[in-house]
């Protein structure tokens, strides 16, 4: 079987699209995490931006998982759910349909989460650049004037 490990290619996205990928949605609109650990069983975490799902959805390694007083925890998002969410919320179809792709080969969460992962991470860092630059300049003001 050929391993993948290159997460495909998306399109720069235009502003209005990095407008809604960068907003917080409400409560009526979020999508539920599940953090799994052994000791805390599964815990449901609500989760309201893509960039939040990118960096809660996660698995560890099976090195990391046989260690003794394992601690690590596991960030799990129905990958269904989140192609919907990504879709019908967030309004990238194309973000939406790579998360799919990655789920047509069938196989584990394991193996597939990485990968969904980083197609995440990398529609992240393309609306990066479109944050509010002014946000960022009135937190460091306000903390020098205190």
């Amino acid at each position: 079987m050929e391993e993948r490990t290159v997460a495909r290619e998306l399109t720069q996205p235009s502003p209005e699209l990095a407008e809604r990928l960068l907003r917080e949605v409400g409560q009526d609109e979020r999508i539920t995490g599940l953090k799994m650990s052994v000791m805390g069983g599964s815990n449901p975490v609500a989760l309201y931006s893509l960039a939040q799902v990118a960096s809660f959805l996660k698995i560890g390694t099976y090195e990391e998982a046989i260690r003794p007083n394992n601690q690590e925890t596991i960030g799990y998002i129905d990958l269904g759910a989140l192609q919907t969410w990504v879709r019908e919320v967030l309004q990238d179809e194309e973000l939406a349909d790579a998360i799919a792709e990655e789920m047509r080969a069938g196989e584990p969460f394991g193996i597939v989460a990485p990968r969904v992962r980083e197609i995440l991470m990398t529609r992240s860092i393309q609306v990066a650049p479109y944050k509010d630059p002014d946000a960022g300049a009135e937190e460091a003001v306000s903390e020098t004037e205190e």
